[in-house]
C-alpha cells in the first residue's frame, strides 16, 4: 500500500475494531487484540502503573481494568488517522466491581474521559499513549479526596 489515504483509512479501521473489542460490554474474549496488535508493543501512561511492555502485559492490562471495573459503556468522539497514528477522543461508564489501585468498590458508576494515540506500523498497533482523566477516576472511586470549595 504506497498509498497514503488508503493506510489511513486501514489503520483508523484497525484502531475502531480494535476499541470495539476491547471496550465491548462483555470482555468475553482477547481475540481483538491479537488480531489488531503488534507483539512488540509497548503502552505508556496506563492507569495503576499498568504499562504494557509485550503482548501479554497488554491483555493483562485489560482483564485487570475489565476485571474492576463492569458494566463499561464506550463511546468515542473523534477518530483521526494517517499513515502513521490514529487518534482517539474517548468517554467511558463503568461500574466499580472489584478492587483497583487497593481501593474496594462500592459499585458506584464512574464516568471520564480520555484520549489514545496509537503508532501503528504494517497496519498492527505497535505503541499506545494513553491519556486519561486519571484524577477524577481516583476521585471516584473514593482513592483520592475530591478538593471543596472555599
Amino acid at each position: 500500500m504506497n498509498d497514503i489515504p488508503a493506510i489511513a483509512e486501514h489503520n483508523r479501521r484497525v484502531v475502531e475494531h480494535f476499541l470495539a473489542g476491547t471496550h465491548a460490554p462483555d470482555l468475553s474474549g482477547l481475540s481483538v487484540i491479537d488480531e489488531t496488535v503488534d507483539p512488540s508493543i509497548r503502552g505508556y501512561g496506563f492507569p495503576g502503573g499498568l504499562d504494557p511492555v509485550d503482548l501479554e502485559s497488554y491483555k493483562q492490562f485489560f482483564r485487570v481494568f475489565r476485571g474492576a471495573f463492569g458494566n463499561m459503556t464506550f463511546k468515542i468522539h473523534s477518530l483521526v488517522a494517517d499513515a502513521h497514528h490514529v487518534a482517539a477522543r474517548f468517554e467511558v461508564h463503568v461500574d466499580h466491581v472489584a478492587p483497583f489501585a487497593g481501593i474496594q468498590p462500592d459499585g458506584r458508576r464512574v464516568v471520564f474521559e480520555g484520549m489514545a494515540l496509537y503508532g501503528m506500523k504494517d497496519g498492527r498497533i505497535v505503541r499506545t499513549w494513553l491519556q486519561i482523566d486519571q484524577l477524577s477516576l481516583l476521585q471516584q472511586i473514593g482513592a483520592v479526596p475530591v478538593a471543596r470549595a472555599a
